[in-house]
């Protein structure tokens, strides 16, 4: 792969993420403060989308393979803990590897509570996972498990 066309792929990923934003600050009153929406929309609406923007196979369109799915999505019940995270990520080849987890959470005024916290890297630390991320869509925030959590806050819309 050329320079060049890394840049366009970025312009291109750049673009959509952009978009994204853009149309959840347009109607961030609804989002966050109505109270009505939830989880599973954000997730649908804006945190698939964005992994899929940066070229994450999210729907899997392109590998059917469930061997061979570089995200898996969780997909249990909200009612029924199921005690694992939202996404998990992997590479080629190692599909059984997760590189990285995510647990999604629906817009709100703060995600950052010890209960998310908690949560997320509850998930992580037990697998090994070096990176456990925690997003509502307007902040993401990662922890780097390799050694003890460290908490960075990665961007907010």
């Amino acid at each position: 792969m050329s320079l060049l066309e890394v840049d366009d792929k970025f312009e291109i990923a750049w673009k959509s993420a952009k978009k994204l934003a853009d149309d959840f600050l347009d109607n961030k009153h609804y989002y966050v403060d109505s109270g009505q929406y939830q989880e599973a929309e954000a997730r649908k609406d804006f945190i698939d989308r964005f992994f899929i923007a940066l070229g994450w196979d999210v729907n899997h369109e392109h590998q059917r393979d469930p061997y061979r799915q570089e995200v898996k999505i969780e997909t249990t019940s909200p009612k029924k803990l199921s005690g694992r995270a939202d996404y998990a990520f992997s590479l080629a080849p190692l599909f059984r590897r997760v590189r990285f987890l995510v647990e999604a959470k629906r817009p709100q005024q703060s995600i950052l509570s010890p209960d998310n916290c908690f949560q997320t890297i509850r998930y992580g630390w037990p697998q090994r996972v070096p990176i456990c991320v925690l997003t509502d869509f307007s902040v993401c925030i990662y922890w780097i498990l390799d050694l003890d959590p460290i908490l960075i806050p990665l961007f907010r819309v």
